[in-house]
């Protein structure tokens, strides 16, 4: 949260937050329309499934009196209507976005975790190593939290880290570095 210094003019702050209202306002506007959006998509997918006649194919014959695939159409007015409802506009942008922060949020309050735990575990005496090394170590994970937002989704997997892990594993069962 920004806090402006005591000195600021009241109305610099006052336009300040009144320009941060605009835009939550309108983010919260985008939001409730794709989330509108997205119920209607719900309800007509739902209708689709409570009211489409099955009973005939699209070239108009009955289903029982030819083969499915047959005519070329869509098998039954299920598969046309769900095509349909498939095909049409589901982009939602704005709660993209927002869920794109809130992870990126969440990842660096894992880090500040990590970091925490870290320096708690040294500083109760679990980990064996110099003051140094534990603030070094302490300061890349949290320096790591500027880099996340443009990160691509493959690194926040463990699998490099359980990779890792399994090498130490492996070195220290032959006797190797302890």
């Amino acid at each position: 949260m920004h806090v402006p210094p005591l000195d600021t003019d009241v109305d610099v702050v006052l336009a300040e937050c009144s320009d941060r209202l605009s835009e939550l306002k309108a983010r919260c506007a985008a939001l409730a329309a794709e989330n509108a959006m997205l119920k209607q998509r719900t309800q007509q997918l739902i209708d689709i499934i409570s009211n489409t006649d099955n009973d005939y194919c699209m070239c108009g014959s009955a289903m029982k009196d030819h083969v499915h695939s047959g005519c070329g159409y869509p098998t039954g007015m299920f598969d046309y209507y769900y095509n349909q409802w498939l095909e049409s506009d589901n982009k939602t942008p704005a709660t993209d976005a927002f869920l794109a922060e809130v992870k990126t949020e969440a990842r660096k309050e894992g880090a500040y975790f990590v970091a925490n735990r870290m320096l708690a575990a040294w500083e109760a005496g679990f980990i064996d190593d110099t003051a140094k090394n534990a603030a070094d170590i302490a300061r890349m994970i949290l320096t790591s939290t500027e880099f996340m937002a443009n990160a691509p989704e493959g690194d926040f997997d463990r699998s490099f880290s359980d990779g890792v892990l399994e090498d130490i594993a492996a070195q220290l069962r032959k006797g190797g570095n302890q």
